[in-house]
């Protein structure tokens, strides 16, 4: 079954761990190896109250209309849309999430298959939960392959940001979230900076294409909504 924002899991044969962060943000039903995803629902005075955090195109900014396929689509946008799919097909093709650091075993949150463009979501005990269609680097920017950790979660109009810094000067360019990263030396586990994070976009129709200058962007609704599942110190790998 497929729904906006995965919001139902179907997991067969498989018990599975209470989601106590997600539960309380996004209020969760279990029952009988399902796991259904109620979004929380947003009243016209809240609406007003996140005024100041909502991400707006810019003037000069044109949206281009979605395309289902295109010349240089890859083949998982007929099956895997912006807003997300818990189709079991497509989670079968899911990478392993699992990853070694510095000899320790560790699980990733998400993992971005460069190959098809598909972002996956995991739960903590490794199990595939959502895959989204997302953009990632030209052919003369590929986005780098590796490890990475969540260091923090910036917002819209990225404020906190150094002046010097992209999305501080041209914010619009960067939807209403931006997913920082560091990477990560499997062998050491030392840190280093890197300039390619996961974050929105201007442009919904490069989604499922080679379009960015590295970085990973995805629908701005969706963004928003990972960004509140994710938090610091959690993998992300990029591959192909």
């Amino acid at each position: 079954m497929q729904k906006k924002f995965c919001l139902y899991f179907k997991i067969n044969a498989m018990k599975i761990l209470p989601f106590n962060g997600i539960k309380k943000a996004l209020g969760i039903t279990l029952a009988a190896g399902s796991i259904a995803f109620a979004a929380p629902a947003v009243t016209k005075s809240q609406n007003i109250m996140l005024m100041k955090d909502t991400f707006e195109f810019s003037k000069d900014t044109v949206e281009l209309p979605q395309k289902t396929v295109t010349k240089d689509s890859i083949p998982a946008i007929a099956r895997v849309p912006a807003t997300g799919t818990s189709d079991e097909a497509v989670l079968a093709e899911a990478p392993s999430p699992v990853v070694y650091i510095a000899g320790e075993r560790k699980k990733a949150k998400i993992v971005v298959d460069l190959s098809k463009n598909v972002l996956y979501f995991y739960h903590d005990t490794g199990i595939p939960l959502c895959a989204y269609l997302v953009a990632s680097g030209k052919k003369k920017y590929p986005t780098d392959t590796g490890i990475r950790v969540v260091t923090h979660i910036e917002r819209y109009p990225y404020k906190t940001a150094s002046p010097k810094t992209k999305r501080y000067k041209k914010p619009w360019d960067y939807g209403p979230r931006v997913i920082c990263l560091e990477t990560v030396d499997p062998k050491t586990g030392a840190r280093g900076k890197t300039g390619e994070f996961i974050h929105g976009n201007n442009n919904p129709a490069s989604l499922g294409k080679y379009a960015s200058l590295g970085c990973v962007r995805m629908d701005n609704t969706i963004i928003k909504y990972l960004a509140n599942l994710v938090k610091p110190g959690d993998i992300v790998v990029m591959q192909r």
